[in-house]
């Protein structure tokens, strides 16, 4: 019995280690039949887990460097992935430039409104910039808007950013001019030539006929003189009076040219308009105490704002409206105007050079306020034809106190 128990005793612990070594086997089997999660798998479900960075999708240039990741790399808090994906995302650091390019080029745009304008080679260059910032998916609706009001017509609608990252191509409208042939150079200090190329030549000999019928005429306004009270009421241009019932009176344009400005207001008089047209080779001719105009050119004044009582300042009239030399720019004066002595200012202009009047110091001082107007005006006298201009100086001086004094007539 004792060599039984024996037995027994020696079987058991052989039982014991085949029972242990089936379970140890079992467990390893258990491992090596578990798939590992690849990559590619621990890479997604990282970002899905992240707040998305910038809508509406993440590139897949972002895509192919998170997966370069390695595995062992320990999982991050969701505040630590967003930061790590807001760090290495070009399509961020894209966003970011693109928002701080709109907002430089806004704040040019809208200082060259208030200045009076930019070079064309920045016009070209910003419209260039405007189209590469369109291409990424920037609004840049403000800016085309801008960039017409100051230069030309811009492009069509643009992408907007929460669509598809791929830049659609634009629709092209087809460009118009509005840019005036001249303009103040608030940098250079003088009128310069806002088109591309070279202005042309003005016509020789140059002659600038008389917009009104002279025999209409009683008395001349000097250019050039001072009407009002001191030096800030110098009057660069100067007009005519005309005898009594004359308030229907037709002016025609003296030369081809282009209105450019405009300003519709009142005064004491009822509706007053006023404008310029410019000749391309650098004169500009125009006047006001105008009442009415010919369809064609009250159709491009619809474009320009009615402003209050004496609000005379001038609006650009864009596209420019073509005039013919010889046609009717206005059909009559102010409707309460004396009908004893209507009248109308007119004055030139040449923006090629300062006049003969600002080279004196004096004058200068005195005068000098306002240089981009009073440094340019002309006694248009002078380029009348010669039996016109014998017949205007033949007339008495129609201001009560300066009469025919003139710092630009002599």
């Amino acid at each position: 019995m004792s060599k039984s128990r024996a037995g027994e005793r020696g079987i058991a612990p052989i039982i014991a280690l085949g029972i242990f070594a089936l379970i140890a086997l079992g467990g390893a089997l258990a491992v090596i039949s578990r798939p590992a999660s690849s990559p590619e798998e621990t890479v997604s479900a990282e970002i899905s887990n992240t707040p998305s960075v910038l809508a509406p999708t993440i590139s897949e240039s972002h895509r192919r460097a998170t997966q370069e990741i390695p595995e062992k790399t320990a999982p991050a808090t969701s505040k630590q992935t967003s930061n790590s994906v807001a760090s290495r995302d070009p399509v961020n650091r894209t966003a970011v430039s693109a928002y701080s390019s709109v907002g430089r080029l806004r704040s040019e745009l809208e200082m060259a409104l208030k200045s009076g304008g930019i070079s064309p080679a920045r016009s070209d260059s910003m419209e260039r910039e405007i189209n590469e910032l369109a291409a990424i998916g920037a609004d840049i609706s403000v800016l085309r808007a801008l960039l017409r009001e100051l230069s030309v017509g811009g492009s069509g609608s643009t992408q907007n950013s929460s669509q598809s990252s791929a830049p659609k191509p634009e629709q092209q409208e087809e460009r118009v001019e509005t840019r005036p042939f001249w303009h103040f150079d608030m940098q250079k200090q003088k009128h310069v030539w806002a088109r591309e190329g070279e202005p042309p030549p003005c016509p020789e000999p140059f002659i600038l006929e008389s917009p009104v019928d002279l025999s209409l005429v009683s008395a001349i306004l000097y250019p050039g003189q001072i009407r009002g009270d001191g030096a800030k009421d110098f009057k660069p241009h100067g007009g005519f009076h005309l005898k009594p019932g004359n308030s229907k009176v037709e002016l025609r344009s003296p030369m081809d040219g282009y209105i450019t400005t405009a300003a519709k207001f009142t005064d004491e008089f009822g509706l007053h308009i006023t404008f310029s047209i410019q000749h391309p080779c650098g004169i500009q001719f125009g006047g006001g105490h105008f009442g009415e105009v010919p369809p064609k050119i009250a159709a491009a004044l619809e474009k320009v704002p009615m402003k209050g009582f004496m609000e005379s300042q001038t609006q650009p009239v864009a596209p420019p409206l073509f005039i013919e030399k010889g046609e009717v720019i206005v059909t009559g004066l102010q409707e309460k105007a004396n009908t004893e002595r209507p009248g109308f200012d007119w004055g030139v202009m040449d923006f090629r050079h300062e006049n003969e009047a600002s080279k004196n110091a004096s004058f200068r001082e005195v005068y000098g306020e306002k240089f981009w107007n009073t440094f340019y005006g002309v006694c248009w006298f002078d380029l009348l034809p010669p039996e016109q201009e014998a017949i205007v100086r033949s007339f008495p001086g129609g201001d009560g106190k300066q009469g025919k004094n003139s710092e630009y007539c002599k």
